[in-house]
């Protein structure tokens, strides 16, 4: 257990919820303090959301005294979540193939961004892994404006991963088989649970969905809208029933669910088709925009599925204090989310900014530091006077050595004079290894890539090419490893110059410049669709050759990619054509 309370902040599109939570030895949780604000959800009002954060939170951190270090939570829209399928690597490997494929699935350099990875599932063949990112501006802004109300952000997570985590801790007899819907105020989330293995997709279908409709329908602004929806699905309106302004409301919640109905039904279609998952048993709905009228019985008519309401509550204990949270439950699933960290949950993400990870890290490790401090004047301390009684006595013993250790001098000369021989004979055996090493190069390389070819199938080569460039480096001096220069001065002047100047000019040249020599392998090739040979190639055949790219890339002879952009042509039916350049490992030249 990693701590015994816990201050978790949900930051929604349209809500704060807070909650102070503290976990029993039996693993059970307890909701201590409550507060949840709502706020306008309307997308153009974004650049003032971290003000309408801290506006809402700050007379509840000051009523109940809290603050100090907590968790956040993102709201779905602001957070990118992928989920890829590649090809296993050996662990050893297995880093540097996260980062390539986060590169090829983020749409952002990673620089601009702040994201993590979870492992779902890995076999002999293949990993799922999946991605979530966030803009590095959005993570740094909200955590300046949390720090700037007294809460000091140890955690950043998403909605998808903190309802995950509140349904295995509230349900955990259902994780199975399971679809999981939670409809906020810009997206919906529809979470899918199959055994150990999950799915998430994001939607824009949301409460601000019937809003914008209201508004179009009523032509009043999104604030007017919003407000008539709440008191009209709310039960509060005093409008007739034939109103206009009512039926609006009414038509688009029916719209809306219409809708959600479709997606749902599509989306489930698609991920069983995907995955080969077994239909969900039963389908749970959480987050505001699931009080719609009538959304429950519609979904479970058109699903032919059980679907009920999800309890983020079911297993959380509510103190005195707090009690104002069973009616407001609805929206709190990522709150609870967040608060399973006391248990240590999976799976487990953090959008935290590095900056911030770092600062934290050093915090952690101050009162190690200080201690070991103490330690070392407490130990040093001590012995002092020891030292100085044993010092007049060391000098004697000293002087006494350095009589004994003259005639010893000759010998250690002689001694390190044949070490120096024997080490110099031990550099020349190691370069003639090498030279017959080299001479197997080919034979293994050649070894390496047919296997890797026979894996992608249905691929041939038109031509391997063996590329050496030579590349100086103006560096100051050469490298210890890298080749001796050619001289700089020209044959007349080299013919003129006496022996010593020639050799000052070489070692002038080559303590200015070093170059050295970089195998690249030019390959060419075709891969052949064989479900498509006469119509355009697919899809699974282009992924075939990104892998076989990247299986090449994690040959023992390539060390990387060259900096040139690999050529793709599917213009000819049932084929790809391809070119890459590799660089090939300088330790096993070719």
């Amino acid at each position: 257990m990693a701590s015994s309370r816990v201050l978790a902040v949900d930051c929604g599109a349209g809500h704060v919820a807070c909650g102070a939570f503290s976990a029993a030895k039996g693993g059970r949780l307890t909701l201590e303090h409550f507060a949840l604000e709502s706020f306008n959800p309307n997308a153009e009002l974004e650049p003032q959301w971290n003000t309408f954060l801290t506006d809402a939170l700050t007379p509840h951190l000051q009523r109940e005294k809290l603050g100090g270090v907590a968790s956040l939570n993102l709201p779905g829209h602001l957070v990118l979540t992928k989920f890829v399928k590649t090809a296993a690597v050996e662990k050893a490997k297995r880093a540097k193939a996260i980062i390539a494929e986060a590169e090829q699935n983020i749409p952002y350099a990673l620089d601009e961004v702040v994201w993590d990875h979870y492992l779902i599932a890995e076999s002999d063949l293949d990993l799922e892994i999946v991605y979530t990112a966030a803009k590095l501006d959005v993570a740094n802004s909200l955590c300046a404006a949390m720090t700037g109300i007294g809460i000091s952000p140890t955690g950043l997570s998403t909605s998808v991963f903190a309802l995950l985590r509140a349904f295995k801790y509230n349900y955990p007899e259902a994780g199975e088989s399971a679809l999981v819907i939670s409809i906020g105020a810009r997206s919906t989330h529809l979470l899918f649970l199959d055994k150990k293995r999950f799915f998430a997709r994001s939607i824009v279908l949301a409460g601000n969905t019937i809003t914008q409709a209201v508004a179009e329908e009523i032509k009043q602004d999104f604030t007017q809208a919003e407000a008539l929806k709440l008191q009209v699905l709310g039960g509060q309106s005093e409008l007739g029933e034939a109103s206009p302004a009512r039926l609006a409301v009414v038509n688009a919640a029916k719209s809306f669910i219409s809708k959600l109905q479709i997606e749902v039904t599509r989306s489930t279609v698609n991920y069983r088709r995907q995955s080969g998952a077994e239909q969900p048993a039963c389908v749970y709905v959480t987050g505001g925009g699931s009080l719609v009228p009538n959304l429950i019985p519609a979904l479970a008519e058109k699903l032919k599925i059980p679907v009920e309401r999800f309890d983020p509550l079911r297993n959380v204990d509510i103190a005195a204090g707090a009690s104002a949270a069973r009616e407001r439950s609805a929206v709190l699933a990522d709150l609870v989310g967040l608060a399973t960290q006391l248990l240590d949950p999976q799976p487990k993400l953090d959008l935290l900014p590095p900056s911030i990870r770092e600062r934290l890290g050093f915090r952690r490790q101050q009162p190690f530091y200080i201690a070991a401090a103490a330690m070392a004047v407490v130990a040093l301390a001590l012995p002092v006077l020891g030292f100085q009684r044993a010092a007049t006595a060391a000098k004697e013993q000293s002087d006494r050595l350095n009589n004994e250790l003259g005639p010893l001098s000759t010998r250690k000369q002689e001694i390190e004079s044949t070490l120096k021989k024997i080490k110099d004979a031990q550099a020349q055996v190691g370069r003639i290894h090498d030279l017959i090493q080299g001479r197997f190069n080919w034979v293994n390389f050649f070894a390496d890539f047919q296997e890797r070819l026979v894996k992608v199938q249905d691929v041939w080569l038109d031509n391997l090419e063996v590329i050496h460039e030579v590349v100086t480096d103006d560096s100051g001096g050469a490298k210890p490893d890298a080749p001796a220069a050619d001289a700089a001065a020209t044959p007349a002047a080299s013919a003129e110059a006496p022996p010593a100047a020639d050799a000052e000019a070489q070692a002038a040249t080559a303590a200015t410049t070093s170059s050295r020599v970089v195998y690249k392998l030019n390959i060419k090739g075709r891969l052949i669709d064989r479900d498509n040979v006469t119509t355009n190639v697919s899809q699974e055949a282009k992924d075939r050759t990104y892998e076989l790219i990247k299986s090449l890339l994690a040959s023992p002879h390539i060390v990387k990619a060259d900096d040139h952009i690999p050529i793709f042509d599917c213009d000819e039916p049932g084929i790809v054509k391809f070119e890459f350049t590799l660089v090939v490992d300088p330790k096993k030249p070719l």
